[in-house]
C-alpha cells in the first residue's frame, strides 16, 4: 500500500491523546497550563514550562501567538510589552470542532466512500456504545455552533 499522507499519519500516530494529533507537543503543553488557569501572561507560563525542562520565553511568545491567530486563546494588551492570553475555547469546544472540521472536511473530500466508511464503522459497534454516541449527538445539537454539518 502506498505511503500515506503528513495529515493523516499525524491523525494515526499511536498515542491515546487526541489533542497531540491536533497540536504540536509544546502547544499542547501549553494549552494545558491556560485551561487550568484561564488567562495567563506569557511571563506566567513560561515560567511553569521552565521548571519541568528548557524552554526559551521567545519561543513560549511565539507559540501563545499562533494559538491566538488558531482562536484557541485571545491577546489583550495590558501595557506596551506585555499581554494578557485568555482562553478563547474550552479543550471540549476544541476537540468537538477540530473533529467537525475533519469529519466535513473527509465528507467533502470523499462524499459517499467517506460516509459509507463511517457507517461501516458505526455498524460495527456495540449497543452500549450506539446509545452513547446517541447521547453525544443530542448533546452536540443542543449546542448550535456544534453541530454536525454546520
Amino acid at each position: 500500500m502506498p505511503r500515506r499522507w503528513t495529515w493523516y499519519d499525524r491523525l494515526s500516530r499511536p498515542n491515546n491523546n487526541s489533542l497531540h494529533k491536533l497540536l504540536g507537543e509544546l502547544q499542547v503543553e501549553i494549552m494545558e497550563q491556560m485551561w487550568q488557569r484561564g488567562e495567563a501572561t506569557v511571563r506566567d507560563i513560561a515560567t511553569d514550562i521552565q521548571e519541568k525542562r528548557p524552554v526559551a520565553y521567545t519561543t513560549v511568545m511565539t507559540v501563545m501567538s499562533h494559538l491566538a491567530e488558531k482562536g484557541l486563546l485571545t491577546r489583550t494588551s495590558l501595557d506596551k510589552k506585555t499581554h494578557l492570553y485568555t482562553v478563547a475555547l474550552s479543550k471540549e469546544e476544541f476537540l468537538a470542532r477540530s473533529s467537525q472540521q475533519m469529519v466535513d472536511t473527509l465528507v467533502a473530500d470523499f462524499g459517499d466512500v467517506a460516509l459509507a466508511q463511517f457507517l461501516e464503522v458505526v455498524e460495527q459497534s456495540d449497543p452500549q456504545h450506539l446509545e452513547r454516541l446517541r447521547k453525544l449527538m443530542d448533546e452536540l445539537k443542543s449546542q448550535p455552533d456544534l453541530e454536525p454539518g454546520s
